[in-house]
């Protein structure tokens, strides 16, 4: 992006915004190609500093369960942390053959309308009922409303797993189970398969997906994770 186009993004004055490019370029954070910037591989370091994404972190633990379900499967897998109402994509794993899913790892999606979002407000001290934009966000014309929201988290506590089918993306299906820390009993991020919309044949995976996250919470329980 050019100094006019971010000043305008950020709402600062030009002046202002070529003075903190010129501070992060000189840092190493922002790289200038003629009058062009653009990040540079530090903030990409920096990112993976924070604690799920270092050696040993919640990332790094779940790596060999999520292959392992994505290879018993071929499904798109996903692992995401709750953000507030919303959840952060952490990663994301899918092969030639997988479904095209608009998700990227850095990705925030609405709590409300994911079974990922869903997996960790349903076990969450967050309350639904205090809604904001987040929570009420409608990607598709399938997604539940916002009043149904509660009923639709106490189905999620009894059975131990959400789903949404096209509630997030038309054609779409998803299973999501939360990963807990054993120490305090809350959910401390959620793992999904994502499959075609055909029937409810996601649900076939339900006790493939409830035993990886129990794996998955046994590494967080036990202080392996860091």
């Amino acid at each position: 992006m050019g100094v006019s186009e971010l000043a305008e993004a950020v709402n600062v004055p030009k002046s202002t915004a070529h003075r903190l490019l010129l501070v992060l370029t000189k840092s190493g954070y922002v790289r200038r190609s003629g009058g062009m910037y653009a990040l540079s591989t530090r903030t990409f370091e920096l990112g993976n500093q924070v604690p799920f994404a270092r050696a040993n972190g919640l990332r790094d633990c779940a790596m060999p369960i999520l292959s392992e379900l994505y290879a018993q499967t071929g499904h798109v897998v996903h692992l995401a942390v709750p953000d507030g109402p919303a959840v952060l994509v952490i990663e994301k794993l899918y092969g030639p053959e997988s479904v095209r899913v608009g998700t990227t790892v850095g990705m925030r999606c609405p709590g409300n309308a994911t079974a990922l979002g869903r997996a960790i407000l349903a076990f969450s001290e967050i309350e639904p009922g205090g809604a904001t934009p987040a929570q009420c966000d409608r990607p598709t014309a399938s997604t539940v409303d916002i009043a149904m929201l509660d009923t639709t988290l106490e189905q999620i506590r009894q059975r131990g797993y959400a789903t949404d089918f096209g509630e997030a993306f038309l054609g779409i299906s998803c299973i999501a189970v939360p990963i807990v820390d054993r120490r305090t009993g809350r959910p401390v991020a959620a793992m999904s398969l994502s499959a075609r919309a055909e029937g409810r044949s996601i649900l076939r995976y339900r006790a493939r997906m409830l035993d990886a996250a129990e794996q998955v919470s046994d590494h967080v329980g036990s202080g392996e994770v860091a």
